[in-house]
């Protein structure tokens, strides 16, 4: 697991904001939704999807559509 206070974006290659460390630490507080690990919250594999975006300024939700 990685600490996410010194976490490097894996798509960009820069250091990841405060809101989005919030963000991801809040869903992956979630129960799992379909095959969404925790892990892949954590590492940064849904920041554009619904289920970061949810706690990024109410972008996002949990309902599929």
């Amino acid at each position: 697991m990685i600490v996410l206070r010194t976490a490097i974006d894996f798509i960009t290659g820069l250091p990841v904001d405060r809101d989005t460390r919030r963000a991801r630490l809040l869903a992956a507080r979630r129960k799992p939704i379909g095959s969404i690990t925790r892990r892949g919250i954590l590492t940064g594999h849904w920041d554009r999807g619904s289920v970061v975006g949810a706690f990024r300024n109410g972008r996002g939700s949990f309902i599929d559509q």
